[in-house]
């Protein structure tokens, strides 16, 4: 434990004809100045889009899950902790390094072929009718799940090539090389 010493203090008594009248040399900073933040580094996707993906991935996940009884399944749950984790702290996903790791964690979630949570059929429904719309909405649903992944991978690849071309900005957990992917039965998009 560090004890500080006491220190000496000397006061001298001048009087005031003995003093010079002391001017300032530039005026005073006003303290109410408010300074500007740090300018933000760029990220792969303005923070206000991210988060408006993040809320609609939100629905269509909750959606999916209750059209097809996937909610156990691994990527799903990977997929509802990253998200709720983003909604509770926004803030989070202001960094480069965040939003690659959410982006990379969803493609992963949505589009690995060992875990088929995102590929279940629909529950049945009461009626043929109803099974088919079901599973019409779950085509839907997984199609747009698709498009929000590939428009933020698209994202984020072209920030990752960026002015310095491949590699302009290194990121020490994530891969150089494009995101390939295999998109959901059932979507609307194509093999990349």
């Amino acid at each position: 434990m560090l004890v500080r010493a006491p220190r000496i203090v000397r006061f001298l008594s001048v009087s005031r004809p003995d003093t010079w009248r002391v001017t300032r040399t530039r005026r005073p900073a006003s303290r109410r100045r408010a300074q500007a933040p740090p300018p933000l580094s760029p990220t792969p996707v303005p923070p206000e889009r991210l988060a408006a993906c993040v809320g609609e991935l939100d629905g269509l996940v909750a959606e999916l899950s209750e059209l097809t009884g996937c909610g156990s399944a691994w990527g799903v749950r990977v997929l509802r902790r990253n998200i709720e984790l983003a909604r509770l702290s926004p803030r989070t996903l202001e960094t480069p390094a965040n939003q690659l790791d959410f982006i990379e964690e969803l493609a992963e979630a949505l589009w690995d072929a060992a875990d088929g949570g995102f590929r279940h059929p629909a529950r049945p429904g009461a009626t043929p009718e109803a099974t088919h719309r079901r599973e019409r909405r779950r085509r839907a649903v997984v199609a747009r799940l698709d498009e929000i992944a590939q428009s933020l991978c698209a994202d984020a690849e072209a920030w990752c090539e960026g002015p310095a071309g491949p590699g302009g900005f290194p990121q020490d957990d994530h891969r150089s090389e494009p995101c390939s992917h295999t998109p959901s039965p059932g979507s609307a998009q194509r093999s990349v």
